[in-house]
């Protein structure tokens, strides 16, 4: 089967000055401008698209069984991409975050499932930059099908 490019997105977010990127199974980007400690797995606020904004441009290639999500962090020179797979499962109809996730896990925040990385593997240099709330994080969402 050939692996072939299905569907790309760009979202944007900034930086909070309690970014902590800690959290071992998952990262956020929300919508929200505030973020408590307890938000260890959120890297951007003020993000630009919601879950459910992805499901109408994104939704149906991420839902194939076949899909991977590559995810790409870029802050000023400092990128970073997180792989990740799809699922017939997501739901998509979240308004207020984005979540990925290491699990198999789905709720409706969930973009995707089996990702390599989460918020604590995450470049530190990356995180440093999004401690800082002038920083402005691009988030790139690439689906590729026919991966077995």
């Amino acid at each position: 089967m050939e692996i072939k490019e299905q569907a790309k997105f760009t979202l944007t977010a900034k930086g909070h000055a309690k970014v902590q990127a800690t959290h071992s199974s998952t990262f956020e980007i929300t919508l929200d401008s505030h973020l408590s400690r307890q938000g260890d797995c959120i890297i951007g606020v003020e993000a630009s698209h919601s879950a459910q904004d992805i499901n109408s441009i994104l939704g149906e290639a991420l839902r194939r069984p076949d899909s991977q999500i590559h995810t790409y962090l870029s802050v000023g020179e400092i990128s970073e991409c997180i792989q990740g797979c799809g699922s017939p499962k997501l739901i998509l109809s979240e308004e207020t975050s984005l979540v990925w996730r290491t699990s198999d896990f789905v709720d409706a925040r969930t973009v995707a499932i089996q990702c390599d990385k989460a918020a604590k593997d995450l470049n530190r240099a990356l995180i440093a930059l999004l401690q800082n709330p002038d920083s402005s994080l691009q988030v790139t969402l690439v689906v590729f099908s026919g991966v077995t």
